[in-house]
């Protein structure tokens, strides 16, 4: 991958992250992870967010982290967003909980007999494509003595790739919304999942999905397009952006049915040509067109 495209890919998965943070800033969503992730059933009321000047300055450059704290007791959640596997996860997952348990611990009691740690519950919300297959216990990754077992750094994890589009569409937060949209696998997938979210998107988080949409559309339809369709929904004209995602999805059938008539590898060619210029990636090309990933270069190099 090239330096540019490096750097593009950070940058997505910067703003990914802290749409993701705005999201789990509301109790509402950060409660529905939790609760889904231990199987509890906490309440709103019940948890606030941790702002401690000691943890801020731990995760002052992690977009992804966020902690909550149970009200009147030393028990901290802290959830952290992942867009690729991460095997060292079990490893940082113990670093973020002692840097959480060092700035809650009270010095002054700490040695007394019925003095309670902190417990941090950790949990990982995975919305990559491809299935988490890092391990979830920090003693698999580590040398063995006797088959002696520890659960240090245990962390409980949430795979979008386990969760069905009928129980994210069902819930009334957004955030699942959000993950019914990073779970879509291609274009066709996404413009379908846009249209169901919109409809069910409420004004409180049209911001945050506006947000989305200029990362999901930006390359398919550039900035001006992008724009347009961000003012309809800013203006409440949820029918037009829906004639918008139709479009972008009747245009894509267009090129995928030019592919099958064409046939010829003259004609697949021009026709993988016409999907450079509008954008659309080398993989979904390969898809189209049945052409290899080389063979999409050399057109690319040549156009």
């Amino acid at each position: 991958m090239s330096s540019k495209a490096n750097i593009q890919e950070k940058e997505i998965n910067q703003e990914h992250d802290k749409i993701f943070r705005t999201i789990l800033d509301k109790k509402e969503n950060a409660v529905l992870i939790i609760n889904k992730a231990i199987n509890a059933k906490i309440e709103i009321k019940d948890i606030e967010k941790y702002k401690n000047s000691f943890v801020n300055k731990v995760f002052q450059n992690r977009e992804a982290d966020i902690v909550y704290k149970m009200k009147d007791k030393n028990i901290f959640f802290l959830i952290e967003h992942q867009t690729k596997i991460d095997y060292s996860m079990p490893f940082r997952i113990l670093e973020y909980e002692v840097a959480i348990m060092k700035s809650a611990i009270d010095m002054n009691k700490i040695n007394t007999k019925d003095y309670k740690l902190p417990l941090v519950i950790s949990i990982v919300l995975y919305t990559g494509n491809r299935k988490w297959n890092a391990e979830e216990y920090l003693q698999k990754s580590q040398e063995t003595l006797r088959n002696i077992k520890e659960d240090v750094g245990k962390y409980n994890l949430i795979d979008v790739n386990n969760l069905t589009e009928k129980e994210l569409l069902e819930d009334d937060t957004f955030i699942t919304k959000m993950l019914l949209i990073e779970k879509s696998k291609n274009t066709e997938e996404t413009v379908e999942t846009l249209e169901k979210v919109i409809e069910r998107t409420k004004e409180e988080d049209k911001d945050v999905l506006i947000r989305i949409i200029k990362i999901v559309f930006k390359e398919k339809l550039g900035d001006d397009e992008v724009e347009r369709l961000v003012n309809k929904i800013e203006e409440g004209r949820g029918k037009e952006v829906l004639a918008v995602v139709d479009m972008i999805r009747r245009e894509n059938q267009m090129y995928i049915d030019m592919g099958r008539k064409e046939g010829k590898i003259e004609g697949i060619k021009e026709i993988a040509k016409k999907l450079l210029s509008k954008n659309i990636s080398k993989e979904e090309i390969s898809e189209i067109t049945g052409l290899d990933e080389s063979e999409i270069d050399k057109i690319t190099r040549k156009s």
